[in-house]
């Protein structure tokens, strides 16, 4: 079952210190063993820097541009039933 963003900082961030270029990042990730579908997510991101974990995981919810990277699920909010503030 592939993993949800979350999951994915978790296991496979293990040994990042930052900031952290995202070169280094893609390194550390492919050393951990994260699958290649993660790899190239994080490698398409617009992100060339990264300051903290929250930046890699909001990379990791941008899949071409704009479709959030769910693993097997569909790209539908992780809060159902929550609505936008008025």
């Amino acid at each position: 079952m592939p993993d949800t963003p979350l999951e994915v900082v978790g296991k496979y961030t293990r040994g990042i210190h930052y900031p952290c270029s995202k070169e280094n990042v893609i390194d550390i990730v492919t050393r951990n063993g994260a699958p290649a579908d993660v790899v190239a997510q994080l490698n398409a991101a617009p992100y060339d820097r990264y300051t903290q974990p929250s930046e890699i995981l909001a990379a990791l919810w941008l899949e071409g541009g704009s479709r959030p990277y769910r693993g097997d699920t569909t790209a539908r909010s992780p809060f159902p039933g929550r609505r936008a503030a008025p």
